[in-house]
C-alpha cells in the first residue's frame, strides 16, 4: 500500500499516484482500493442521475469505458476499472470529482479554484473550466509568486485558536494544455508527463515548493471565459454579489444534496464575504490573452 498527502487528508492506496504528496502515517483519513462497487445506493434520498446516484454520504460514478467508482462516508474509495485501461485515466477521474465527493461527506468545500501564495496569504482565481485559471497561475509563478494549488482549493474553518476561513492544497501538479505551454514562452514548463493519453495537456509539478499548510485568503478573482464587453473588465462585488458567484463556483456541485451541507456551505461562504475582498473578471470572448489578463489585474495582486 502506498501513503500520501493529498487535500489535506492522510491517504492510503493501493494505486500508485506520483501526483500525490508521499507522507508517513500511522492512521489513514482515506483508503483508496481497486475492487467491485455496489450495484446501487440505498436509501430514500438517493439522486438517480445519468451515469451517477448521489446520497448524502455515498457516492457511485461510472465513467465509460475507463472506471466506475465508489466514494462512502468521506473515507473510503473504491475504483473498478475497465479492462485494459490505463492508470492515468483512472486517476484524473478519482483526484477530481471522486475526491470532491469524499470532501463534500467530509463537510469541506472544494472551490474550483488555482491559487498562489503572498505573504503567507492566498490569492484566488475561481471560475469554471477553461477560464484561464491554470494559466494565470503559471503566469504568475515566472513572475516570484508561489503556486499554492491548482483546480480544487479546500476551504474550511480555521484551525484551532483561529478564526476566519483557511485552505489547504490538493496536490503538487499544475495542468496546462499544449497551446498555454505556447504561450507562456517557458523553459519551465514541459510536455514530458501527459494526463491522459489522449488529451494534449500535460502536468507540472513543483514538490519543492509545495506547501500543505492551511492558509488564510487575502482575495478572490472570479474569472469568467468569455466576456460581455469588448475590453477586459474587474469589478469588486459587494458581498451579497460575492457570495452567489462563490456558491457557483463550488466545484461539482451538484453533489451537495443535505440542508446539513448546505447550511455548513453557508456559514463558510458568508464568513469569506464578510472578510474577503472578491473581484470579477469579465475578458472578450477572443483576442485576450493571459498576459494581458495578468497587466489588468496586477495592481490588485
Amino acid at each position: 500500500m502506498f501513503r500520501y498527502w493529498g487535500f489535506g487528508l492522510n491517504i492510503l492506496s493501493q494505486l500508485e499516484f506520483p501526483e500525490l504528496l508521499p507522507k508517513e502515517f500511522e492512521t489513514a483519513d482515506v483508503t483508496i482500493e481497486l475492487g467491485t462497487i455496489p450495484l446501487k445506493l440505498d436509501g430514500d434520498d438517493i439522486a438517480e442521475r445519468p451515469f451517477s446516484s448521489v446520497g448524502e454520504k455515498e457516492y457511485i460514478l461510472n465513467i465509460k469505458n475507463v472506471c466506475k467508482y465508489y466514494a462512502g462516508y468521506g473515507t473510503k474509495i473504491i475504483a473498478e476499472p475497465e479492462y485494459g485501461i490505463d492508470e492515468k485515466s483512472i486517476r484524473l477521474f478519482l483526484l477530481g470529482t471522486i475526491m470532491a465527493a469524499i470532501l463534500y461527506q467530509r463537510g469541506s468545500l472544494p472551490l474550483h479554484a488555482a491559487a498562489v501564495i503572498k505573504n503567507d496569504k492566498l490569492i484566488i482565481f475561481a471560475g469554471k473550466s477553461g477560464a484561464g485559471k491554470s494559466t494565470l497561475t503559471a503566469l504568475l509563478a515566472s513572475k516570484g509568486y508561489d503556486i499554492f494549488t491548482d483546480d480544487i482549493c479546500v476551504m474550511h474553518s480555521g484551525p484551532a485558536g483561529k478564526q476566519g476561513v483557511y485552505c489547504t492544497a490538493s496536490y503538487p501538479m499544475i495542468k496546462l494544455w499544449d497551446d498555454a505551454i505556447n504561450h507562456l514562452e517557458s523553459s519551465e514548463y514541459s510536455r514530458d508527463y501527459k494526463i491522459r493519453p489522449e488529451l494534449p495537456k500535460y502536468g507540472q509539478f513543483f514538490f519543492e515548493n509545495f506547501s500543505s499548510n492551511q492558509l488564510p485568503i487575502d482575495k478572490i478573482f472570479i474569472i469568467h471565459p468569455a466576456g460581455r464587453s469588448e475590453k477586459i473588465t474587474v469589478t469588486k462585488l459587494t458581498a451579497l454579489e460575492s457570495f452567489k458567484q462563490l456558491e457557483l463556483q463550488a466545484y461539482k456541485n451538484q453533489l451537495i444534496l443535505s440542508k446539513k451541507l448546505r447550511m455548513v456551505h453557508f456559514g463558510l461562504l458568508s464568513a469569506i464575504t464578510k472578510e474577503v475582498p472578491v473581484f470579477e473578471i469579465y475578458r472578450p470572448a477572443m483576442g485576450t490573452n493571459t498576459k494581458q489578463l495578468y497587466e489588468a489585474i496586477k495592481n490588485l495582486l
